[in-house]
């Protein structure tokens, strides 16, 4: 597969039919290939739209390695003194010596890395020797420097565990907000849609990341949080340029600081971690900030670091019952990293027990996308399809979150046709208001894993009914823009400025197709499209 997974032998029996490509003879034996990149590459070489991007390639030699790079591989074999060895090709091998291993000290760290065992590292050197490093520090800086939205899965496992809930704090909030703006109303789609912020000139094809994207082109801020606004329609337009400043803008300056000061308490919790060496540093911490999941998660982090399972499974037991009742979602994140211990040390029982316990004293369907992450992460997708099946997808039906993230797993598996089955068993059960996000989601799903050209009909189809939804074009246009179809795109920009819709509305349609031709050093044509939005004012103040 183009992307490594957990247990890649789990996909084949005896005497299955497989489509492969030789890679090469070598003494007698021959190399082959289950990749599709390599089956479909006289297809890529011909120029076919919607190649994606290869998450895990094949490194020849160490020539093809760059330094500050994150790689992936499969243990090959460990040394008590030397480290691990780590196969990044048919016939290349790194190192990870024992100083790389991790930010934080490891007394029995080889059954932490039995052979086979997935992990990412980041290249440290290519020679004489490949050397790599699994330090999460060092796996931090080379993300921020390739602004990929990768899951941090090669990570050492005490890192992990610390790392994916600390990152997952936000997101959470953020989704819960999401989730809670849904449910209000029951009324039809709103003609205005949300309010759309470009964070990038050159938006990028997301690759459904779990938890904070920091790096996604586009951020959607639905502005209809409740019934009585979403009947307004046009009329709230008019009061926002009355007023100096509207219910729905200071929710949003509301929630713009909330994500500000998750941020910063994120950051105050990274650096106390760095700071904390002793259990004795620990128990400090957690005792001056008893209601922060962040602490006590790196207080179990410490203990796992040792190989002390149930101490800290002891610590996670004492977070539950000391972290204040009302702060629900500080326990859901200890209950998260609870899961990753399970599913990590613990056993398939365990796992199901600990959630179980969660769901009897949280929201339930809280607890089990917490789980249902946690499994898709683990690439544990027999489980993952049993738990949608029996509980997400019966108990949780009305909600479009749930239906989107399934589809997304599936996806992210090249199980594409299980996830267009999903589609129209969703719009049967969610609310109407609900549909126009969905058919969105499942149309970008497309673009990302499946048939572009699929996509974009999906898009066409309900752009015909929602013209004015900016939110749609928007996502359209970065979709199509991310193709590289450079030609395709100006025939949309082209639709798009022609249609009849508020100059306020307009005006957000020109200047996206003014900053495409500027990166695209058309600067000729960039001037063009002010000249017609020029006319368009002149012709909209008569």
């Amino acid at each position: 597969s183009d992307t490594y997974h957990k247990s890649p032998l789990d996909a084949f029996e005896m005497e299955d039919l497989v489509q492969c490509s030789l890679v090469r003879k070598d003494n007698r034996q021959l190399i082959l290939s289950t990749r599709k990149s390599r089956l479909s590459q006289r297809w890529k070489k011909a120029g076919g739209a919607g190649t994606r991007k290869i998450t895990n390639p094949v490194f020849g030699d160490a020539a093809e390695l760059e330094v500050g790079k994150v790689v992936c591989g499969y243990v090959r074999s460990t040394n008590p003194s030397l480290g691990v060895y780590v196969a990044i090709g048919h016939s290349l091998t790194g190192r990870v010596m024992l100083k790389n291993m991790s930010d934080q000290y490891l007394k029995h760290w080889q059954p932490m890395f039995p052979a086979g065992k997935l992990v990412r590292a980041v290249v440290m050197e290519t020679s004489p020797k490949v050397e790599l490093s699994m330090k999460a520090s060092d796996l931090r800086k080379a993300r921020a420097g390739e602004r990929e939205e990768e899951e941090e899965e090669g990570e050492d496992d005490v890192q992990k565990c610390l790392d994916d809930i600390l990152m997952e704090r936000l997101a959470n909030s953020e989704s819960e907000q999401s989730e809670q703006s849904e449910n209000e109303g029951e009324g039809e789609e709103e003609e205005d849609g949300p309010k759309i912020t470009f964070s990038n000139p050159e938006p990028k094809l997301a690759t459904g990341s779990k938890g904070l994207s920091l790096g996604d082109a586009l951020v959607v801020e639905d502005e209809s949080e409740s019934e009585e606004e979403e009947e307004e329609g046009d009329e709230s337009e008019k009061k926002v340029e009355e007023k100096p400043q509207s219910k729905s803008a200071a929710k949003r300056e509301a929630k713009r600081r909330k994500i500000e000061e998750e941020e910063r308490l994120r950051e105050t919790e990274r650096k106390d971690v760095t700071a904390a060496e002793t259990e004795e540093d620990f128990e400090k911490m957690v005792a001056g900030s008893p209601d922060s999941s962040g602490s006590w998660v790196a207080f179990m982090a410490y203990w796992l670091g040792r190989g002390n399972v149930e101490r800290a499974r002891g610590v996670a037991k004492r977070a539950l019952e000391t972290i204040n009742y009302r702060l629900e979602s500080e326990k859901l994140n200890v209950w998260s990293a609870l899961f990753n211990l399970e599913n990590t040390f613990g056993t398939q029982d365990s796992l199901m027990a600990s959630c179980q316990a969660a769901a009897a004293v949280n929201d339930p369907k809280a607890v089990f996308t917490r789980l249902a992450t946690v499994l898709d992460k683990a690439h544990k997708f027999e489980e993952l399809d049993e738990l949608y099946s029996s509980v997400q997808l019966k108990k949780h039906r009305r909600s479009r979150k749930v239906w989107c993230s399934y589809a997304a797993s599936l996806g992210s598996q090249d199980r594409m046709t299980e996830a267009r089955d999903l589609l129209p068993k969703a719009l049967k059960s969610l609310s109407k208001h609900k549909h126009v996000r969905t058919i969105s989601h499942f149309a970008q799903l497309e673009y990302r894993c499946g048939e572009p050209t699929k996509g974009a009909t999906m898009f066409e189809n309900v752009l015909t009914s929602y013209p004015g939804r900016l939110d749609l074009w928007s996502v359209y246009m970065d979709r199509t823009i991310a193709l590289g179809d450079n030609e395709q795109t100006r025939l949309l920009l082209d639709r798009v400025i022609g249609l009849k819709l508020p100059p306020k509305k307009m005006k957000f349609f020109f200047k996206r197709y003014i900053d495409f031709e500027v990166s695209q050093g058309e600067e000729e044509r960039a001037e063009n499209v002010r000249k017609l939005a020029k006319e368009f004012i002149e012709s909209s103040d008569q």
